[in-house]
């Protein structure tokens, strides 16, 4: 497995953006080559750390990379000072000349489910993104005015079934609801969304792990996650670097 830059590691990270651009065409190597070179020790030394970076199955323009921050007053410092300082005014226009769109983007908080206990104020290590060389599977989940019944679910059923099918990477996520204060940079803050983040050593493992786990919902569960789950999209990724 491939480790994280080391301006990246061992940061406790509160909040990720989920940064799914479209390139345009044939530019998204190109644009990964100048990301790596440009502007992941730059975003480093403000506070902003590149904790991934990935190609979405079958979506061959899209470039999904994940920015964490220690915190929204770190963001909120983190980026004015970024994007009107020096790196960004000298590559933004070759940056920008590449992108086709990057408003696709998700403003999350760590979810900690202990003994059904839930916690979003406590950080995670961002080693936890350390599996550059698997891939990676986020799941977005709308609950439609049933977010509390979605995350109780998790915690009293679901997170089990997963872990005991082999899920031992998987964290959770819920929309960061504080005010974007940086509106040049537009982001999504549904108060209905579950994500989840996991890695996997391949996407056989992936398909292995998702069929044991579905095996063991009992048409009770079954019935119970349709009546809650109004939406559920799946993204498998690959490392850009790969």
């Amino acid at each position: 497995m491939t480790s994280l830059p080391v301006t990246s590691s061992n940061k406790n990270i509160k909040v990720i953006e989920l940064r799914n651009y479209v390139m345009k065409d044939g530019m998204r190597n190109r644009f990964a080559d100048f990301f790596n070179e440009h502007f992941i020790g730059s975003q480093a030394e403000l506070g902003g750390y590149v904790l991934g970076q990935y190609k979405p199955k079958g979506e061959e323009e899209n470039f999904l990379w994940i920015r964490g921050f220690e915190d929204m007053p770190a963001r909120s410092k983190f980026l004015p000072a970024f994007y009107s300082g020096p790196v960004w005014k000298q590559y933004r226009e070759e940056a920008n000349a590449m992108l086709a769109n990057n408003d696709n983007v998700h403003l999350l908080k760590p979810l900690l489910l202990k003994d059904a206990t839930i916690d979003t104020t406590t950080g995670i290590n961002s080693n936890t993104f350390h599996y550059g060389s698997g891939i990676m599977v986020i799941e977005y989940y709308i609950a439609n005015h049933k977010l509390d019944k979605l995350i109780d679910l998790f915690a009293s059923k679901y997170l089990s079934i997963l872990k005991n099918a082999g899920n031992e990477t998987l964290t959770l996520w819920i929309s960061e609801l504080t005010e974007n204060d940086f509106p040049r940079l537009p982001v999504f803050q549904d108060r209905n969304l579950l994500v989840t983040i996991s890695f996997y050593k391949d996407e056989a493992c992936f398909i292995s792990q998702k069929k044991k786990a579905d095996a063991s919902i009992s048409t009770e569960l079954k019935t119970e996650m349709q009546d809650i789950i109004t939406t559920k999209n799946t993204l498998i990724l690959y490392p850009v670097h790969q």
